[in-house]
């Protein structure tokens, strides 16, 4: 095992923060996946909901899903970029409390307020509901704290990943890639592989975030005065340009864990390569034009931009996606890797971002996308890369950080029964919507027609056991957590870090 990873870090500030947004986000993802599982139930007519509470179930699920495994992200990476850079905790305190209000706020907007426009919130529905005109505003003003939160988390990382290198250039490791020689004659200091998501999710989020803050007022103007006219066009492309972005940013933040963790799983050292830097910076400019296929149907967009978002799609999915994932399974490949239930997490996330990835590669091209965009394909595909990967690579973190610091292990029994439950679960929740989106079953339905009520029921089968196996596995880790060695003991007494 690597003794000098950043997993092993102590900052007691850094693993403070971490825990805040995870123990936040993991919380919020619990509360949402028996939501979930919730509405799945009403499909399957098991559990019958009115339209208005489904509806209202349905935006109050898609929008917190989001917020809370990007909570995840923000607190894992700003964990590991802070062990690189100077990061005040300060900062992080403010977007988590703002991040926090906001999904309070998004709770009372739904739960209360029964706002039922759906995450997207695509003007003009927000305003042409059954839902109390204060709910529609409560919601508008609750996504904007989220933003506000999310900008200034984006401005830090940007901030200091650019402070830290001396630049965009450096930080982008350009030298390094195309004047190795005097770059290594020069002494430079090469970013590590966790260093290039911090740059992209700072850089890309910074640009999302201000488009979604640019929507958001103009959807609260319009809330407050009706005759100020927004157009849909105009007001769609902003939203997807931030809902996708922000959403995508998810998994390219927790690739971070994957540049950490498994080379303390491996035994192995992840190094920063030429084509990793460059894989990072195709996907720097490619996350910010694939929202294009969601448009497809607007015959009123430039056809230009529909060529573009399908060209994107597809190319976004090679540089970091294929580098990863490729480099990872070198790194596990015969390095005797033991199989703790956080190794087995985070490659079975990886698993799932091949899935839910090729799955989106289907939707986004036109021929398959007329057919497939408004079936439950498109829930099948980003809960495989949600739930799949990003929520994996979340529990598998924090598995490594526990059983790397604890004097108990995990027997195979248990490792067994963790993943048949949670995998075998997982698989037959998944094939649910993918069965039905193949057969064209309406997304966002509250009553679906045949086969979506028989294939709801499947579904909810497996979100059971699914869950399950994460409860079981939440008892493992908490059995993990109050076994750590006096050694990591000590380190747990708070101390100043070096960054303050």
């Amino acid at each position: 095992m690597m003794v000098d990873s950043e997993l092993l870090k102590t900052d007691a500030v850094g693993c403070r923060v971490m825990r805040w947004y995870m123990g936040t986000g993991l919380s919020l993802v619990g509360f949402m996946m028996l939501v979930g599982l919730l509405l799945r139930a009403s499909q399957a007519h098991w559990m019958p909901l009115s339209a208005d509470t489904f509806y209202a179930l349905l935006t109050l699920h898609g929008a917190m899903v989001i917020v809370a495994l990007n909570m995840c992200g923000m607190g894992g990476l700003w964990f590991l970029m802070r062990q690189q850079i100077s990061l005040r905790p300060s900062v992080a305190v403010v977007a988590y409390v703002l991040t926090v209000m906001g999904a309070a706020g998004v709770v009372i907007a739904t739960l209360i307020g029964q706002f039922a426009a759906l995450y997207t919130f695509l003007a003009p529905l927000p305003f042409h509901g059954n839902w109390p005109h204060w709910s529609t505003g409560v919601f508008l003003i609750s996504m904007a704290l989220i933003t506000m939160g999310w900008i200034g988390w984006c401005m830090q990382m940007l901030g200091g990943v650019l402070r830290a290198y001396g630049g965009l250039r450096p930080a982008m490791g350009w030298d390094f890639v195309w004047h190795r020689q005097s770059f290594d004659a020069a002494g430079g200091r090469v970013p590590p592989p966790q260093a290039f998501p911090a740059l992209m999710v700072g850089f890309d989020g910074l640009l999302a975030g201000t488009s979604g803050m640019l929507l958001g007022i103009a959807l609260l103007v319009h809330w407050v005065d009706p005759r100020v006219l927004i157009s849909p066009l105009w007001a769609k492309n902003l939203t997807y340009f931030f809902a996708h972005t922000y959403a995508n940013l998810i998994i390219y933040m927790l690739a971070a864990l994957i540049y950490v963790g498994l080379p303390y799983a491996t035994g192995r050292k992840y190094h920063t390569s030429a084509v990793l830097a460059i894989g990072w910076w195709c996907s720097m400019a490619l996350t910010l034009t694939n929202y294009f296929h969601h448009l497809y149907m607007d015959f009123v967009q430039p056809g230009a931009f529909q060529y573009l978002g399908e060209l994107s799609s597809y190319l976004s999915a090679l540089p970091v996606t294929a580098v990863t994932i490729f480099s990872a399974l070198m790194l596990v490949w015969r390095s005797g890797m033991k199989w703790t239930l956080g190794a087995v997490f985070m490659y079975a996330g990886l698993m799932g971002w091949v899935v839910g990835g090729i799955g989106a590669e289907i939707d986004a091209s036109v021929p398959f996308n007329v057919h497939l965009h408004n079936t439950l394909w498109v829930p099948a595909h980003f809960h495989t890369y949600l739930v799949g990967g990003c929520l994996l690579f979340v529990v598998g973190w924090l598995f490594l950080y526990v059983e790397a610091r604890s004097d108990r292990r995990t027997g195979a029994a248990m490792r067994w029964l963790v993943g048949l439950l949670t995998f075998g679960g997982m698989s037959v929740f998944l094939a649910g919507f993918y069965w039905a989106g193949a057969y064209g079953v309406p997304r966002r339905y509250a009553v679906e027609p045949p086969p979506g009520p028989h294939l709801a029921k499947i579904a909810s089968i497996g979100a059971v056991v699914m869950l399950l196996g994460f409860f079981v596995a939440l008892f493992e880790w908490l059995r993990l957590r109050f076994g750590y060695t006096a050694r990591y003991r000590a380190t747990m007494i708070p101390e100043v870090g070096a960054h303050d």
